[in-house]
């Protein structure tokens, strides 16, 4: 086979797989469609492209006038329009005053949309400019950094909206990663040398490069399980979509994989000259500064819960209360993370760390 028959033969098949792949999200099939599936057992029978457009557009004006002119609602879920009064007798706090009467709710999905958005450019850059001076373990934190950024403030705001955002981006992330690693044109070459300046020794075990897909799963699973934990509101094309009550739980893996692992290994590479007795590599320094870094983000959530005036799942304590809780939680997440040298820390120790933070009511 020449070269010009063998890259012929490369194309057809990736041509081959992107229909394949095309196919099973949005062709409608009983067992293989996506569409379907997702039709089915989240959306109440709504049909999923027209449910996203009214769930991300539906209070812009402009958008809700086209729908209704077009004689769209059939297809296009339009959220309704408020009871001011109703919604202004609810003791939910000013952000969910703002976010229900004043913004919209599909609004600010849109505005944390947009803020994220922000974010990821602002550390793309950064990290670009920090690659010829930096280690890969300093430029790699700096994607830590940015989902604490995005989520720690957003995840109160719409829980549902960033726990179905992670879900999404999840799913691409992977899908990504299997063209790339399958090294199918066009997609496969830019997107190893996007990711070449960032791996690490981890990565190089298989064909898949993992760090960035258990960051996202440890900063996704708390959040997860504090939404199949706690009570669903909402009516309508949103039923079951929304949440009453918040809990500092929720950010429990942003917090831990942000902030903690990121303290860990900052100080544990330039200053961990103590290594715990079981080996591993795993210093005590880098094992204070992941407890430091989790207390903070703990009471710092707490403070935000507090600040917001979102209702609690649990009672909330005084403050001395729940310094005591935060710094057993944080404590019981770094002896993890240290003595968890063979696993991913990433996904692990954030499951550790929700259970300690719902269990202790913080």
């Amino acid at each position: 086979m020449t070269y010009e028959q063998a890259t012929w033969r490369k194309w057809l098949y990736a041509l081959y797989v992107y229909i394949l792949i095309i196919g099973s999200v949005f062709v409608p099939h009983r067992w293989i469609g996506v569409k379907d599936f997702v039709q089915a057992n989240a959306l109440h029978s709504y049909e999923p492209v027209g449910w996203a457009l009214g769930y991300l557009f539906g209070d812009l004006p402009k958008f809700r006038l086209e729908v209704v002119s077009r004689n769209l609602e059939w297809w296009i879920c339009l959220p309704s329009r408020p009871d001011i009064d109703e919604l202004s007798s609810l003791d939910s706090g000013w952000v969910q005053h703002l976010r229900h009467t004043v913004i919209g709710d599909a609004n600010t999905r849109l505005l944390l949309s947009a803020y994220c958005l922000a974010v990821i450019t602002i550390g793309l850059i950064v990290v670009l400019r920090l690659s010829p001076v930096y280690e890969v373990d300093t430029r790699r934190k700096v994607f830590h950094f940015m989902m604490v950024a995005m989520f720690a403030p957003s995840i109160y705001v719409d829980p549902t909206f960033v726990g179905l955002a992670l879900s999404i981006v999840l799913a691409i992330f992977l899908l990504l990663d299997l063209l790339r690693a399958s090294q199918l044109p066009p997609l496969s070459k830019p997107l190893a040398t996007f990711l070449a300046p960032y791996v690490d020794g981890r990565d190089l075990r298989g064909p898949v490069v993992i760090s960035h897909i258990f960051l996202l799963i440890g900063c996704a699973i708390p959040l997860w399980l504090s939404l199949g934990s706690l009570p669903r509101s909402g009516t309508g094309y949103l039923e079951g979509w929304e949440v009453p009550t918040r809990e500092v739980s929720m950010v429990a893996g942003v917090i831990c994989v942000g902030l903690g692992d990121a303290a860990a290994s900052l100080i544990g590479r330039r200053h961990g000259h103590r290594k715990w007795l079981w080996g591993g590599g795993k210093s005590l320094e880098g094992s204070v500064a992941f407890a430091l870094a989790v207390f903070l983000g703990l009471l710092a959530a707490h403070a935000w819960l507090r600040i917001g005036g979102w209702p609690s799942s649990t009672e909330l304590d005084s403050l001395g209360t729940t310094a005591s809780k935060a710094g057993f939680c944080a404590s019981m997440a770094s002896l993890t993370e240290a003595v968890l040298t063979g696993g991913n820390d990433n996904v692990v120790v954030p499951v550790v760390l929700w259970t300690c933070a719902k269990s202790m009511a913080i």
